[in-house]
């Protein structure tokens, strides 16, 4: 049982190690390869119809067997000559089955996918000569016991005494202290936390300490095994379930019917891993494989992040923005409340506005300095930067300039800029412990939403930018130009020469978008252009 249980555990080593080649670009296998893979499909096969057989054949006739026997036979020949004459399409099942068990994808005309189906075919053809010898009753024979050790399936590398050398804690120690002085204190501690969460996994699974674990002990079995238990792991584990290991922690989020990680999450745990790799490489003298490169699921997390937050709808805006913050409310503490009070000195009067008709991120705005906000060109712009200690932009192309809508400016933006006897802007928006400043806000904001009656599930602050993409899009202007205002690459080949817009140029584009009957109530006045 023991051996059983290692050639299982070897065999997948094995094709996972395959996989992994194929998802990073592999054009072609070996005939070495095709026939361990034809010998695995088989091997499965054959061990479902012998555990079929033992389980229901009774008293079986003659002319049962022989009948059944005939069509083996019979089935073996056609898959035979499709194999001969390259008619591939009934092994599409077959390896489409394979790449999505092992979370790669390959176009069908590919000379990989086409082989895939090949040795799906000769695997097919080699189980109908064992299903002959089962249907016959011959549980025994020789031919249907799979107890050898398959041949590797790619050549055995030398492990150098340096990559052995390496383990987890001093990989992560670099790694943590090499990004420290450029990361905030949130993508510091999260950082920190996915890789605690992994080490906890693969100390619990390996029954070794972490710090004994090496980065050259990660198999590509093991990183697919890691994959898989984040698709069942609860959100936000250490805090629901402090003292449960993350082994303990799933089955109990299982009874609990808790949430799991959504594939974003999921993704940035296995890119954290794969990153760390990486460093490791290019930092540490690491030679051996990246066993997580290529494992996150990034169609299904750019799926799920499109539907993840919805814009608001033009009812949702207006309502917002004819709340009693924008419109009269009680007090600063009670802004959701219908009153007197326009507090046109409080970040939380400004941060969704400039949200609005600059689609700019939260910390963005809310990070602002006032030398930040200043002419160029006769043209107000806010200035993204790092110049201070306190803000940190989320990639290097958040670093941009922001033209400033003439709506705002004549809504009173102006008037709030010279106001102002601080340095940062929002000197009323204070440090969270995590180092940022949306973290406070973005909890205000969702309980706002929520009192005046227009909170989702899908709508967030961030939703402020998905309709800024929405109004670019409807007068007209290119995704590129949309994407590159709001801090944004398409991956576009046009991106890659020039040096992209002008501020002028964002400045007209933005211009063409009314907000007039969004903000009717909470201006009320005519705007320009109306």
């Amino acid at each position: 049982m023991r051996l059983a249980r290692k050639v299982a555990l070897e065999m997948s080593d094995q094709l996972d190690e395959l996989f992994s080649k194929i998802r990073n670009g592999k054009k072609l296998l070996s005939a070495h390869e095709m026939k361990a893979i034809a010998a695995d499909f088989t091997q499965r096969k054959t061990e479902k119809l012998m555990l079929e057989a033992l389980e229901e054949f009774n008293d079986r006739s003659k002319e049962d067997e022989e009948w059944e026997a005939f069509h083996a036979r019979e089935y073996r020949k056609q898959r035979l000559e499709d194999l001969r004459s390259s008619r591939l399409e009934s092994a599409e099942p077959e390896a489409d089955a394979l790449l999505l068990q092992h979370d790669a994808f390959l176009e069908k005309t590919s000379a990989v996918y086409k082989q895939l189906c090949r040795a799906s075919l000769q695997g097919l053809a080699d189980f109908y000569t064992n299903a002959e010898i089962i249907v016959k009753g011959d549980l025994e024979n020789p031919a249907l016991v799979f107890d050898q050790l398959q041949t590797s399936v790619t050549e055995p590398k030398e492990i150098s005494s340096t990559q052995s050398g390496i383990t987890f804690a001093k990989a992560i120690q670099k790694y943590l202290s090499d990004h420290k002085s450029s990361w905030s204190e949130k993508q510091f501690n999260s950082a920190n936390a996915k890789l605690d969460y992994f080490l906890d996994y693969a100390s619990e699974v390996s029954e070794l300490d972490a710090s004994q674990l090496l980065l050259s002990s990660v198999t590509p079995a093991k990183a697919r095994a890691y994959k898989e238990h984040l698709q069942v792991t609860p959100t936000n584990s250490k805090q629901k379930y402090p003292d449960l290991s993350p082994l303990e922690s799933v089955a109990k989020a299982a009874k609990d019917n808790a949430r799991l990680l959504g594939v974003t999450s999921q993704n940035n745990y296995l890119q954290r891993l794969s990153t760390l790799y990486g460093f490791a490489a290019t930092e540490l003298d690491y030679t051996g494989d990246n066993p997580f490169k290529g494992r996150s699921n990034s169609k299904a997390a750019k799926k799920q992040q499109r539907e993840l937050r919805n814009p608001f709808s033009r009812n949702q805006l207006k309502s917002l923005f004819a709340s009693p913050i924008y419109t009269g409310c009680k007090s600063l503490a009670s802004c959701h409340k219908k009153g007197e009070l326009i507090p046109k000195d409080s970040h939380k009067y400004w941060v969704p506005l400039i949200a609005l008709y600059t689609g700019m991120r939260m910390q963005e705005i809310l990070q602002l300095y006032v030398v930040d906000v200043y002419q160029t060109k006769d043209i107000w712009v806010f200035d993204l930067n790092e110049n201070h200690n306190d803000q940190n932009l989320k990639t290097p192309q958040s670093k941009r300039l922001v033209p400033i809508h003439d709506d705002l400016l004549e809504i009173g933006f102006l008037e709030f800029l010279n106001s102002k006897q601080s340095e940062r802007l929002f000197d009323d928006a204070h440090l969270s412990s995590d180092g940022t400043y949306s973290t406070t806000f973005s909890k205000w904001f969702s309980r706002y939403l929520s009192r005046i009656n227009i909170k989702t599930d899908k709508t967030s602050f961030h939703s402020l930018r998905h309709n800024m993409k929405d109004f670019f899009r409807q007068i007209g202007e290119s995704d590129e130009l949309s994407e590159n205002f709001m801090g944004r690459t398409t991956g576009s080949t046009g991106e890659a020469y020039g040096s992209g817009y002008s501020v002028e140029r964002y400045h007209e584009a933005v211009n063409k978008i009314n907000f007039n009957d969004v903000l009717a109530q909470a201006t009320n006045q005519e705007i320009k252009g109306s």
